[in-house]
This record gives structure tokens, C-alpha cells and sequence, in this order.
């Protein structure tokens, strides 16, 4: 859905949002700023922002640095830890080198089997969902040596996360509606419950997570450490796509045909703090400073964070999900003639999506792009799904 013409009017975005440029403490080249320069969760951060504060990814228009063949499409994003890229399809997981695309290794699924969660990785291991054989959650050492395996009820689907690397635990959630924390270092379940419908995203932060589940469900549980405890629960009309986290533990949840809504937490329990039926994200929003980027086929939509106001919007097919870094917004165009669009986080000028300095640059891919972007170090990396006859490529771009 677009934005009315009613809608349109009510914005006029002027200036430039700073972002945070300058050496602030980064050591990497091409990207500056505060905080990690690679992309370990699928949507960043366990809170599911799909925002890095830290500038990271290509300033300006990009050449192809380089591409490998990936045999399939997987339709999640790349993820990025330290110097390695991870990039799975549902037969094979495999990690290559940031710097020049060499596969440093790969691990094919078992028989009848299938990996179906997105990667992520931190400083002890690499996570995967799997069904089939070993249905459960997988955990492989930086160098591709299975660790664990513990089992679920059913597929992995959701984003697996580590909400604070010095605690050892995970949290899991499958298709069966189970919800699990999972110990990091071996595979050990310490707990389980079960949440309405199909869990298929998940966030989390400190002692708390949020369950977004098939049923349109969203809901909030405190971890205390021993068994979880429900703090609300609030039903959305249509399946769960995105969440995130935010300021004060309120939480963006995307919905399937239904926009994006900001639910309220803490003592609000959950409360609907504002709704936007205009667009329909695609499995993450981005939530970037005061902003809430969400993506469909009519575009990118961008609300501000506090009341849902459009601030402003660009058209396209953009079936696939955002990313933050610094002051860009990245999107991946899914149409054939498509590829990568950078975007001003702040809209540049204008009204709608009649605007002047949003657009930064824009890199065509074969077939257009098949995942949405990630931004890691000095490059963006996304798979090219090649087209009707040309192969799936995972692609790094960068200025060179």
C-alpha cells in the first residue's frame, strides 16, 4: 500500500541528520564511528534494529569487489563476524573471506534434511537452524566443526540470539510454538514454554525477550534465569514479519498485509502506540535514530520512532529487508532489473516521495537482488539472484 495523498502533505522533511561521522574511536578502514564494523545477528543486534550506529558499507557508488556462485537461493541476508562473511541455503553453510570471497569452509546438510534459520555468529560460535535428521539448533566452530546439536520441537525459523555476549546462554524459538534457552557452550536446554502459533521472530535484551508468532501474536517474556514469565501479550491482524526492540522496551513489530505498529512496554504491557498500514515489512525493520524504516513493494516508508508520522518515502520493489548504517539506509531492489539503493537517513528535502538529496547511489545486479543488504567494514554484501538463466551470487561491493 502507498501513502495517501492526505498522508503525503502532512510531511515536509528538511536538513540532514548527522549520524555519527568522524573518527570516534573506529580502527577499521572504511568505516568510522562507534561500535563494530561487521553484522554477527540477522538484523544486527539480538534487539532486531537492522541498525548500526557505526558507518559502515560503501559512501559512495560501489563496484563489484567480488562474487561467488552459491548454487541456491536462501532468502536471508548475509551475516558478517569480524573477517568472515556467512552465507547458508537450505543444503549448504558456508563462510568466506571478507577480503576476497575465498570459502574458507562449508558444511553440507544431512540427508532429508534442511537448514531454515538465518546465521549467526559470535565469539564462540556459529548458529543454525536445521529440520530434517536432527531437527533442533546446530552450533559450528569458527572453522566449521559441529560443536552441538540441540534439539526442538519442530524447524528453527527465527533469528537465533545471543542477547549479551558475557551471559552463556541463547534463545531458540520453532515453528511448534516452543520457546528455548539454549547454554551457548554446549547445547544444554535450560528451559522451554510454548507461546500461541508458530514462533517465527524473536528479539531479546538483558533478562527479557519479545515472541512474534504466524498467529499475529507478540509476546513479551522476563527471563529471571529459571523458568520464563509472560509480562503481556498483545494480538495483531495478521502474521508477525519483523520485531525489534527500542528505547524504554518498546518494541516495532511488522505485519504481514497490516503495517507496522509500535507497541508499548514495561507497564504499558503492551499497549499500541501507534499503527501504520502503509507498508508491510518483509522479515525486519529498521530502526535507526528516531526513525522506523520499513520496506514492501510500494517502498521504503520511513515513521518517526515516537509517534508514527511519516517523515518520508521512496518507491520501488523493495521485497526484502533494510539496513542501517550511520546515516544510511540501505535497500535491496527485488525486480529483475533491480539491485542495491543507498538512501539519506534523514530523506533529504521535499514532501512524499518527491524529494531532493535521499538518493545516494544505486548498483544494478543481475536479476535483481534476492536478500536484503548487509553492511559490514567497507563493503555491502547481498546475494544477485542471477535471473532466469544466470546463477545466485553472494556479491561484496565497495569503492575501490
Amino acid at each position: 500500500m502507498r501513502l495517501s495523498r492526505r498522508d503525503a502533505l502532512k510531511v515536509v522533511g528538511v536538513g540532514t541528520l548527522t549520524g555519527l561521522a568522524g573518527c570516534l574511536g573506529g580502527d577499521d578502514d572504511g568505516s568510522t564511528g562507534e561500535g563494530r564494523a561487521d553484522w554477527p545477528h540477522p538484523n544486527f543486534s539480538p534487539q532486531g534494529t537492522s541498525y548500526n550506529p557505526r558507518a559502515t558499507g560503501p559512501s559512495s557508488k560501489p563496484s563489484e569487489a567480488w562474487g561467488v556462485e552459491v548454487g541456491a537461493l536462501g532468502g536471508t541476508r548475509p551475516t558478517v563476524y569480524d573477517d568472515t562473511v556467512y552465507y547458508a541455503t537450505g543444503k549448504r553453510l558456508r563462510a568466506f573471506a571478507v577480503e576476497d570471497g575465498t570459502e574458507r569452509w562449508s558444511v553440507t546438510v544431512e540427508s532429508n534434511s534442511g537448514f531454515r534459520s538465518p546465521v549467526t555468529v559470535d565469539s564462540d560460535h556459529v548458529y543454525i537452524g536445521q529440520t530434517g535428521a536432527r531437527t533442533g539448533v546446530l552450533a559450528f566452530t569458527h572453522d566449521g566443526e559441529e560443536v552441538w546439536h540441540a534439539p526442538t520441537e519442530s524447524s528453527v525459523w527465527a533469528p537465533i540470539l545471543r542477547s549479551t555476549p558475557d551471559q552463556d546462554h541463547l534463545y531458540v524459538a520453532d515453528t511448534a510454538g516452543y520457546v528455548f534457552r539454549v547454554r551457548a557452550s554446549d547445547g544444554r536446554v535450560e528451559w522451554q514454554t510454548r507461546v500461541f502459533g508458530p514462533a517465527v521472530q524473536l528479539a531479546a535484551q538483558w533478562n527479557g525477550l519479545v515472541v512474534g508468532t504466524e498467529a499475529g501474536e507478540v509476546t513479551a517474556l522476563n527471563d529471571p534465569g529459571t523458568e520464563p514469565t509472560g509480562m503481556w501479550r498483545t494480538k495483531l491482524p495478521g502474521s508477525i514479519q519483523a520485531l525489534a526492540i527500542v528505547s524504554g522496551r518498546d518494541v516495532v513489530a511488522g505485519v504481514f498485509g497490516a503495517g507496522v505498529a509500535l507497541l508499548r512496554g514495561s507497564a504499558r504491557a503492551g499497549r499500541i502506540g501507534w499503527h501504520r498500514e502503509e507498508s508491510s515489512p518483509h522479515r525486519s525493520v529498521t530502526v535507526g535514530p528516531d526513525h522506523v524504516f520499513s520496506t514492501d513493494g510500494s517502498g521504503i516508508h520511513a515513521y518517526d520512532e515516537r509517534d508514527g508520522s511519516p517523515s518520508w518515502k521512496a518507491d520501488g520493489d523493495f521485497f526484502a529487508p533494510p539496513a542501517g548504517a550511520g546515516d544510511t539506509i540501505f535497500v535491496s531492489d527485488t525486480s529483475d532489473d533491480g539491485g542495491v539503493v543507498a538512501y539519506d537517513r534523514s530523506g533529504g528535502i521535499g514532501v512524499g516521495s518527491a524529494r531532493l538529496g535521499n538518493h545516494r547511489w544505486e548498483y544494478a545486479l543481475d536479476g535483481g537482488a534476492a536478500t536484503g543488504p548487509t553492511p559490514a567494514h567497507d563493503s555491502l554484501f547481498v546475494v544477485e539472484s542471477g535471473g532466469q538463466n544466470g546463477p545466485a551470487r553472494l556479491v561484496a561491493l565497495r569503492v575501490e
